[in-house]
């Protein structure tokens, strides 16, 4: 029955069809039109979709599908007329049904085609189920009067859309994460495109940020390549020259590349517009480009190098002519080769120091002036000229270690004007602070912040000096951010007070800066929110420090809008050296308002790209920030290992900010994992000591919290009043409701055994803060706490409430530990009410604490290692106390456990040294 089905046809065996993702709504239209038409009801589908989005792969699909289901298929292709009229033939010789007819690209059949399927379709053979797939924008109108004439047909259309970020990743062959979200914004989240970039994005995070692979899939290639089989020699030639202008171009430029008239070109340019090859800008309807890059670039690889060059070259002289910015021509002047002339150089210099100038094209243009400008044109000037623009794009581009070197040999060299050697110095610094080095940063620009130079450069060396400074630990940093507004003043530049506010903010966040906090950090907001992208890409660290100071003052949803921004900002422009420092804070974020899954990502992603970059204390940074979100969903044994991983190479570094956040995740972690030997002298040590000075000081009341229940449980009773008092007085101090929050919830575990009813009231009160704030997790920790506290008052409704609300939330965040905890707090509670009688069928029956502790975990439905999780022993102890449990208790299974745990069948020996057994959440005492 099969009159040809090159196209369509299945994988040979063993050779599995590449991966259809995103495509389930058009599989189940399928499905239930295949079951319909055995009732002889023909049928028609129509799958529609621009180039790329998978029609033929879907074809084949539906093909793989009919025969499975014994359904005669006969398959043709609209551009084969031959191909279409023998499956017509065939389809009226054919006695079966019901039976497939596919007819792909639709678009590309001739009038005379188009006719006989008109036919077809208004008397259509009972059983017939007609799949076709289609272009619309180029799809002719005989073709679409032969489809109108299907008034007898049951007719259903499905719009293929681009892939979401979820489906790209699946067909990438790629965990959901910033790789495959990069590729999805780059390719429009259209399959063929996806495919172009996969190379690039197996290569690894940094590699999918940077564009388009050296060497494209043969079979994107070869899909392009097709789509220009249709196209005359005229046509195609126009198509060839264009194909040197990545960023557009206008029809006269078209005409001036292809040598051809205005109205020869017109022609020729509409003739792919409706080939749908070019297509207009709407912003700008006088410019076209290309349908996507991948498309440009397949042809633009098919020139030979010579034509290259010369298309460039004229392009460059077109677009000078016209007056058009360097920036637009920069890229030609660059492919031309005309690199050796000194004009040219400092034009290519020029442009590579604009903002908007993608790192990596900057890199290369740089490159080739470098490679091809005769030594006797290479003047101090330029040579100095160059090497500033060269450290900038290489730091851009996320290539640190070679931007410190050619900075060091820049701050080397005698420079004739003082201004450039601080400059120098001050890049230098920041690259050291970008690499995790901010003590090498520090110790760079402080022995020359007070030298007489000009006002910017006195700024910008105080305000590497006010970032490396905190971030090093450096009493002195507060002053240094103090005197930025002066200094800033004095250069009368906007973009410097904005500085100012934004670096004030963020190091106030570390130290007592002596600025009224909420007003800078309003007014640092609100002026960065008023720059243009293009701004903000001139200054980068702007979005980022912005971002982290709203995140340690409590403000999560602007953190994120600043983070999101600058993400894009890098992505569009090339910038990848912050990009690991903005997925941290990312992950931060969202762990915080409890989006578990999120955080996950964003910190796995920022770690690949420090990985990459060879950053280790952003390394360490990403991983004890994911480990955090690991803990809510896994448990603390679970993250304890990320964390530990985290410090293992800090020890080889000099202190600093970075790897003192990592220390003290990891020791929280080993101290709820229940490893109690060194816990609290290690998060001691990572504080900074009783001064807790590594902290910074918007968290020292969250982390004295810590301190102070960690003394509790050890049962030093002083120690731990003396850090709850330390912990309430710095959240007084700053008035941060979050903090506040916390030492709320650390005092009422600490009160909790003495006096319940207040414990309750602090713990309510903390857990609504929470709630306005967006602080799930801790919302539920504090939740726990009260419901605790209630049963311990003997008030079983109020609490049930509590605990109701504490599982809403944990099935929101979807934190298993945070469930388990609930059930095993209702369990706890249901015994202290009094549901659980006394004796068994007349004689006690009774569980030691820990085993009664196994047996309500395993009832409420943890495997034997989550339980051993949650007491700290080991799987094998779990079995152990399973047996004598069932042995105890006379039953057999879990569920008669749980049935009996249900019907207050026993009770457990020493309920009040129970009130301390309760079951622990991730960074919940």
């Amino acid at each position: 029955m099969n009159t040809s089905e090159e196209d369509l046809a299945p994988a040979a065996s063993g050779d599995p069809l590449e991966p259809l993702v995103g495509r389930n709504c058009a599989l189940d239209l399928f499905d239930r039109a295949l079951t319909g038409v055995r009732d002889g009801q023909p049928t028609m589908i129509e799958f529609v979709g621009d180039p790329g989005t998978g029609k033929t792969r879907l074809l084949r699909e539906v093909a793989a599908r009919a025969r499975r289901a014994g359904v005669p298929v006969l398959a043709a292709a609209g551009r084969d007329g031959g191909q279409v009229q023998g499956a017509l033939a065939s389809l009226l010789d054919a006695s079966a049904t019901p039976l497939l007819l596919l007819v792909d690209d639709l678009h590309t059949v001739s009038p005379a085609t188009a006719a006989l399927l008109g036919r077809l379709a208004q008397v259509p053979p009972p059983g017939l189920l007609w799949v076709t797939a289609y272009r619309p924008r180029q799809m002719p109108s005989c073709a679409t009067a032969a489809l109108a004439a299907g008034i007898y047909l049951s007719r259903r259309a499905v719009t293929l859309s681009p892939l979401d970020p979820a489906s790209v990743a699946a067909l990438l062959g790629l965990p959901e994460g910033r790789a495959a979200r990069r590729v999805h914004l780059l390719s429009g989240g259209v399959p063929r495109y996806v495919l172009a970039y996969r190379p690039g994005a197996l290569d690894g995070p940094v590699a999918a940020l940077r564009g388009l692979p050296t060497e494209l899939p043969v079979d994107v290639t070869g899909a392009v390549q097709l789509d220009l089989d249709g196209l005359t020699d005229e046509q195609r030639q126009m198509l060839e020259v264009v194909s040197v202008c990545p960023g557009g171009f206008e029809p006269a430029l078209a005409g001036a590349l292809a040598g051809r008239g205005p109205e020869v070109t017109s022609d020729l340019l509409d003739a792919l517009v409706a080939a749908d090859l070019l297509r207009t800008d709407p912003a700008e309807a006088s410019t076209l480009s290309f349908r996507h890059e991948v498309d440009r670039t397949v042809v633009y690889r098919s020139l030979s190098p010579g034509r290259r060059r010369r298309l460039h070259a004229t392009a460059a002289s077109v677009l000078r002519d016209a007056g058009h910015p360097v920036g637009r021509y920069a890229e030609h002047l660059s492919a031309s080769g005309q690199c050796a002339e000194p004009a040219t150089a400092d034009a290519l210099i020029e442009a590579a120091e604009s903002a908007l100038a993608p790192r990596l094209d900057a890199i290369r243009w740089l490159t080739n002036v470098q490679r091809l400008l005769p030594a006797a044109e290479f003047t101090e000037p330029r040579r100095t000229r160059l090497e500033f623009a060269m450290a900038d794009a290489l730091v851009g581009a996320g290539h640190l270690r070679q931007a410190r070197t050619l900075l060091q040999e820049l701050t080397r060299r005698p420079l004739g004007d003082c201004d450039q050697r601080l400059r120098a110095l001050a890049a230098r610094a920041r690259v050291e602070r970008l690499l995790g080095r901010p003590f090498d940063a520090y110790a760079l620009v402080l022995p020359h912040r007070d030298e007489r130079v000009a006002p910017r450069s006195r700024f910008l060396l105080s305000t590497e000096a006010a970032i490396a400074g905190v971030l090093s630990g450096s009493v002195d940093a507060a002053e240094h951010a103090r005197g930025l507004d002066l200094l800033a003043a004095q250069t009368g530049e906007p973009v410097c007070a904005t500085t100012a506010a934004v670096v004030q903010s963020f190091v106030a966040a570390y130290s007592d800066c002596g600025i009224p906090v909420p007003e800078t950090l309003d007014r640092a907001s609100s002026e960065v929110d008023a720059l243009a992208d293009t701004d903000l890409a001139q200054h980068p660290d702007l979005l980022a420090l912005l971002g982290w100071a709203e995140y340690f003052h409590e403000r999560e949803r602007s953190a994120l809008h600043h983070f999101d921004r600058a993400l894009d900002i890098c992505c569009r422009s090339g910038l990848v050296a912050l990009t690991p420092w903005l997925l941290v804070g990312r992950c931060a974020v969202t762990a915080r308002l409890g989006n578990l899954e999120r955080a996950r990502v964003e910190g796995e992603d920022a770690e690949e790209v420090a990985v990459a970059m060879g950053v280790d204390p952003l390394v360490a940074l990403a991983r004890a920030y994911r480990a955090i979100a690991v803990a809510w969903r896994g448990g603390p044994a679970a993250a304890r290992q990320l964390a530990d991983a985290a410090v293992l190479d800090a020890g080889t570094r000099r202190g600093n900010w970075y790897d003192g956040a990592s220390q003290r995740v990891a020791a929280r972690l080993r101290f709820l994992a229940g490893d109690r030997a060194g816990s609290t002298s290690a998060l001691l040590r990572a504080c900074g000591g009783d001064g807790l000075d590594q902290v910074e000081l918007t968290n020292r009341a969250c982390w004295a919290s810590a301190l102070a229940e960690m003394a509790h449980k050890a049962g030093r009773r002083d120690t731990a009043a003396r850090w709850l008092t330390v912990a309430e007085r710095y959240a007084e101090r700053l008035g941060l409701r979050g903090q506040s929050a916390l030492t709320g919830t650390a005092r009422a575990r600490l009160t909790l055994e003495a006096d319940p009813r207040r414990a309750a009231e602090l713990a309510a009160a903390a857990a609504d803060t929470f709630a306005t704030l967006g602080w799930r997790l801790e919302e539920a920790s504090a939740r726990l706490v009260r419901a605790r506290a209630l049963c311990e008052a003997r008030e079983w409704a109020a609490a049930e409430v509590e605990l109701a609300e504490t599982r809403r939330i944990a099935e929101l965040v979807d934190s298993p530990p945070l469930r388990r905890a609930v059930a095993g707090e209702q369990s706890r509670a249901a015994g202290a009410a009094g549901r659980l009688p006394d004796a068994v069928h007349g004689g006690e029956l009774t569980l030691t604490r820990r085993e009664w502790d196994i047996a309500r975990l395993v009832a409420a439905g943890a495997s034997n290692a989550e339980a051993a999780d949650q007491v700290y022993v080991t799987v094998k102890t779990v079995e152990a106390h399973l047996t004598r449990i069932f042995r105890k208790t006379g039953v057999s299974s879990r569920a008669g456990l749980a049935a009996l745990l249900v019907s207050g069948g026993v009770n457990h020996r020493g309920s009040g040294e129970d009130r301390g057994s309760a079951r622990r959440t991730p960074f919940d005492q």
